[in-house]
């Protein structure tokens, strides 16, 4: 049978931070995570909003900390969708930043017909996977085409990200092998990557300017002239930065650049890099 829209359901948690007109795509489902502030907790995306988020963020002497959904939603939501559809695609955050992708696979292990996928991504880099996956949802492909694109895309996507602070990332514990920045030159801005599913340094730059210069020029040396790249920003409430990169790409005129919708850092990946953060993820097709 065909991967299409009567066949498939695509499953993300929030920390996917898609755009509107993902998460509003009939074939996708999106469960929250929770953020605690204290005793106060919300459901991402749901409960509170990134503008309310990074407000309160900046306000408060306190980390806030997170945590994934019951087990049992799991369950109980795959089995439901398993009702309409042949097969349900579950793709989460990296394994290595939280537990939530672990503890749907165990869900998944009883249930027919669902796969659980580890983006080893964070924020945009995993709406652009969904972007990709969704569009050969459209046009219909076979399961072996979809299953091989996944495999893929995880060997040829690229998420370069620029954070305002290395403080969050630290505080957090998820700063990966960037650690060895904290405490450097204050004018150093890094640019971050995330491979193997963890953060580590791309290029160490200076200034704003360089960092986006540094991030397009990434984007030039991860992919051939001529090839078609798809690509999105993701910004943590910082329009006027995203623009500036914006711009740059569209500068590009030897490969033919496809701009995703851009997405918006929500608050559980907000804990870590920080607000005004800004991310970049692209893949040559």
């Amino acid at each position: 049978m065909t991967v299409d829209r009567s066949t498939t359901a695509l499953v993300v948690d929030s920390t996917a931070d898609l755009p509107e007109e993902l998460l509003d795509d009939p074939n996708l489902t999106m469960v929250p995570l929770t953020v605690l502030f204290g005793e106060e907790a919300y459901l991402d995306w749901v409960e509170l909003r990134p503008e309310q988020f990074y407000e309160r963020l900046t306000a408060s002497s306190v980390l806030p900390t997170s945590s994934q959904p019951p087990p049992g939603v799991w369950g109980e939501l795959y089995r439901r969708l398993r009702e309409q559809y042949r097969w349900v695609y579950s793709v989460h955050l990296s394994s290595e930043f939280s537990g939530t992708c672990e503890t749907a696979r165990a869900a998944a292990a009883e249930i027919d017909g669902v796969t659980v996928v580890d983006s080893r991504l964070a924020t945009g880099g995993i709406a652009l996977l969904v972007d990709r996956m969704m569009a050969r949802i459209d046009r219909g492909v076979s399961k072996r085409e979809f299953d091989s694109y996944i495999e893929y895309f995880h060997a040829h996507k690229t998420f370069l990200f620029v954070p305002t602070t290395l403080e969050y990332l630290q505080r957090g514990g998820r700063i990966g092998r960037a650690s060895y920045l904290v405490g450097t030159l204050l004018n150093i801005r890094p640019v971050l990557m995330i491979e193997d599913g963890v953060a580590d340094v791309f290029r160490k730059t200076r200034g704003v300017s360089q960092a986006l210069q540094t991030m397009r020029n990434g984007l030039l040396e991860r992919t051939s002239p001529g090839s078609d790249v798809y690509a999105n920003l993701s910004h943590g409430v910082n329009l006027p930065l995203m623009e500036r990169l914006h711009d740059l790409l569209l500068e590009i005129t030897d490969r033919r650049i496809h701009l995703r919708p851009p997405s918006i850092v929500g608050s559980v990946i907000g804990l870590y890099c920080g607000p005004g953060a800004l991310g970049l993820g692209f893949i040559e097709e």
